[in-house]
């Protein structure tokens, strides 16, 4: 045992010293665990004194973990508060990225901040609600967190000094969630490639059979001689594209949402439906492709998108387009989503066809889908379709 006394101890002493052996041992051992239990693995009913010792227990109510505040990037945060850098320190708690944009100085809100998200935020709840408490705690004392964007962004238009001042154009898209002071506008993007069969076409009314030796018959078609813009020198199989394209402009359709019972959810109302080409600055995207509308277009695109609001806390499990949907009653012809119970349900229909097929409308391009619906979020359906 090496002794710690001085050379003028006297025997009383060193004898002490020795009955202590074995517990100076314990001492020892102990010794790694005093300097490692405080920073490098503290035991978790030790956890809140330390977050508050460095004063970051106003962020213990957004983070999931507290030990992601103890490895030095709390007191990191704190360092920076009231900066940008305070921001992307603390989305980097939730495991998020984000671009901050201050609002224009022209703005009546002029001291405001958005969020630009690059990827979807995974959920509404509890995830947006620690987003703006984390907000709140690191932007400057005088900035307000007024938005957060991915996708889907509808700025607020310059209408002042005009009619058009106040109006519904002032406003930015989104919504604001019960208890939060932030606005929400996301969006979402899927897309279905389809190629319409017999069976679909026959029930919707719109097919062609393909063109044997000789072209087109137009004596047995149903078509209009309006939709025949197209020279008779063309291929016939181009021409029977492009006619069946051309059924699609302007096509009242509806986007028919169900869950993974087969319980419909609702009826969307379609955005676009033309006939398209590709096209250098067209204004449809599919595919990472752009499309235009046109008169010589072989192939038809068909959007349709959710409103905010429209669902919370459901999962989509199917989708697939319809037609010839009747309404109930009362309700109005344009509205946009179309529940359950707003629907006629009959086998017969306007156009004199009848569907004896399992849906309630005649449909085509049915697709499985796993998505959660939010509040939030616009679901955009995109469907190229092809024939």
């Amino acid at each position: 045992m090496i002794s710690f006394q001085p050379d003028s101890a006297d025997i009383y002493e060193r004898v002490v010293e020795q009955s202590r052996e074995q517990r100076w041992a314990m001492l020892r051992a102990a010794v790694p665990a005093v300097r490692t239990g405080k920073r490098v693995s503290p035991a978790p009913g030790v956890l809140p004194f330390l977050v508050f010792e460095d004063g970051l227990g106003m962020l213990t109510p957004f983070v999931a973990n507290v030990y992601d505040l103890l490895d030095g990037r709390g007191r990191d945060w704190m360092g920076k508060r009231g900066t940008y850098e305070a921001v992307e320190r603390g989305l980097a708690f939730l495991g998020l990225t984000a671009t901050t944009e201050a609002a224009d100085h022209r703005r009546a809100w002029w001291n405001s901040t958005q969020l630009r998200f690059p990827d979807l935020p995974a959920d509404d709840s509890p995830l947006l609600g620690r987003i703006e408490g984390i907000m709140q705690l690191s932007l400057p004392f005088r900035q307000d967190f007024r938005r957060g964007v991915h996708e889907y962004d509808i700025p607020a238009a310059e209408g002042d000094h005009t009619r058009l001042d106040g109006s519904l154009l002032d406003c930015e898209s989104g919504i604001r969630l019960p208890g939060g002071t932030a606005v929400w506008s996301f969006g979402r993007s899927n897309e279905f490639e389809h190629t319409l069969d017999r069976g679909e076409g026959d029930a919707i009314g719109n097919w062609v059979d393909l063109p044997e030796n000789g072209g087109l018959s137009w004596s047995e078609m149903t078509y209009p001689w309006s939709t025949a813009t197209f020279a008779w020198s063309d291929n016939p199989d181009a021409q029977r594209r492009k006619l069946m394209a051309s059924w699609f402009n302007g096509r009242l359709l509806y986007l028919k949402l169900m869950d993974g019972n087969g319980n419909v959810l609702g009826y969307r109302r379609v955005k676009s439906s033309h006939a398209v080409s590709p096209s250098f600055d067209g204004l449809f995207v599919f595919g990472g492709e752009k499309y235009s509308k046109s008169p010589d277009g072989q192939v038809a695109y068909v959007e349709f998108m959710t409103d905010f609001d429209d669902f919370d806390g459901v999962e989509l499990a199917a989708v697939e387009i319809v037609s010839d949907v009747v309404l109930a009653h009362g309700v109005k012809p344009g509205k946009a989503l179309i529940r359950p119970d707003e629907v006629v349900k009959q086998a017969s229909f306007p156009s004199g066809r009848f569907w004896m097929g399992a849906a309630d409308f005649p449909s085509f391009a049915y697709r499985t889908i796993t998505l959660p619906l939010r509040r939030t979020v616009r679901e955009r359906f995109k469907f190229l379709v092809r024939f």
